[in-house]
């Protein structure tokens, strides 16, 4: 009876590990797929972030040549005293809001900046914990080969070795 019971405990365990190999395998092409997209959405990111970055750049620029023009502007006596005899000050108002305004979006961008920079951070660690997670799974789809083809084996094996104790001599028939 002992027998018996460790030959279906091989069979089982073989059937097991067997089950284990083809599960892994569509597990693994599933995340082969999901690790692509996610490197390409990171790629996408990436150039995204770049042209974010070239962006504020050049509103800083503008930022700055306007700071210069209006500071220049405001040096300029004649040009003040213009403003407010023919606008009643309204120039340089405009100009202080449109200051105000600029310094407004570059800060928002800025913070985009470094909002998308920790997202990129973020989604290149859920990439590499996702290759680690690949790598561990096809280590383990390989031992679960290594395991199914063993216990196999052993099944068949005992099997035949057992055959006469286990009842089965018909099988001896030349």
């Amino acid at each position: 009876m002992g027998k018996v019971l460790v030959l279906l405990l091989l069979f089982l365990l073989a059937v097991a590990s067997a089950t284990g190999y083809l599960f892994l395998g569509k597990v693994i092409s599933a995340g082969e797929v999901q690790l692509a997209e996610g490197q390409r959405q990171l790629e996408e990111g990436q150039s995204a972030m770049e042209e974010g970055k070239a962006r504020l750049a050049a509103g800083k620029r503008d930022l700055s040549e306007g700071r210069e023009e209006y500071e220049r502007a405001e040096d300029n006596l004649f040009l003040r005293l213009g403003d407010k005899l023919l606008k009643g000050g309204k120039g340089f108002r405009e100009g202080r809001e449109a200051i105000a305004e600029g310094e407004e979006r570059v800060a928002k961008g800025e913070r985009e900046v470094k909002a998308g920079e920790m997202r990129l951070q973020a989604g290149e660690g859920e990439l590499s914990h996702g290759r680690e997670r690949l790598r561990l799974a096809e280590k383990v789809r390989f031992v679960c080969a290594i395991g199914a083809g063993v216990l196999g084996f052993l099944t068949i094996v005992f099997g035949v070795r057992w055959r006469r104790t286990l009842g089965l001599a018909h099988w001896n028939a030349p």
